[in-house]
């Protein structure tokens, strides 16, 4: 059994994700602000044209599936996939009927048939998964597109390697199995995904660690850890962290 197969992974992954849902939309805005979170759901739905089939990977509280919606005038077929209850709660209130929402893990597969989606988008989802399970992800997104679609993931990274930050990542992977790679190595991971086409990536930075310092939001568990980097000794403003965007297609005859 794999450690995204293991019971106690998906537990500890619902109860993280089930405290954040207590203020999730609210929380997202402090963390990074309205408008960078906009930008980034309106650069993920960019491909997206009335008619077509999108997949929302970690799709949460549904706000990018109902921008969808919007855009498209209810004409596209929309799916969401969450593995967290209490997300998919959340999700229904959002949507009612106007998208699919289906409760499942990633990494243990994507339960669609081939080449069913015309876009598929993810935003903070990567840094959940190990690299090996990454890369079964790519694989599996791959599988799902039609030719001619689109993968688009927006994914938090770690921008600065100083110690500050090292122990942030330690702490996230050992506290709540996150893992947010130096951007340099994250993109050199999903530069290496096979099989995209016009692959790319760009950096942004982000303010989300910041945010958490000034203890801002209510989900506050980036919030402990920095407090305890402070407590050995250490500023937590050196913990700076963005976020790649990633975008790659599926070969049109492939």
């Amino acid at each position: 059994m794999t450690q995204l197969e293991n019971t106690d992974y998906i537990t500890l992954k619902r109860s993280v994700y089930g405290e954040y849902s207590r203020a999730y939309d609210e929380d997202r805005v402090r963390f990074v602000s309205g408008t960078a979170l906009a930008e980034r759901i309106d650069w993920a739905l960019g491909p997206l044209q009335p008619g077509k089939n999108l997949l929302d990977l970690g799709c949460g509280s549904g706000r990018l599936l109902r921008q969808a919606v919007d855009r498209t005038g209810g004409k596209s077929v929309l799916t969401g996939l969450d593995l967290t209850p209490d997300m998919l709660a959340l999700a229904r209130s959002e949507l009612g009927g106007d998208a699919t929402l289906v409760e499942g893990n990633v990494a243990a597969g994507l339960p669609f048939k081939n080449q069913s989606f015309d876009l598929v988008t993810s935003l903070n989802l990567v840094q959940d998964l190990p690299a090996n399970a990454v890369s079964s992800l790519f694989d599996g997104v791959y599988r799902l597109l039609r030719p001619g679609g689109t993968f688009r993931a927006v994914i938090p990274c770690m921008a600065e390697r100083n110690q500050a930050a090292e122990l942030f990542r330690e702490m996230s992977q050992a506290r709540v199995a996150m893992d947010f790679r130096y951007a340099d190595d994250l993109r050199r991971l999903l530069m290496g995904m096979p099989g995209f086409v016009g692959a790319s990536t760009e950096f942004l930075p982000s303010t989300a660690a910041a945010n958490a310092a000034k203890g801002s939001v209510r989900f506050t568990l980036f919030a402990d850890i920095l407090g305890d980097i402070k407590s050995l000794g250490l500023d937590p403003r050196q913990v700076q962290q963005g976020v790649i965007f990633f975008s790659g297609n599926r070969a049109l005859g492939s």
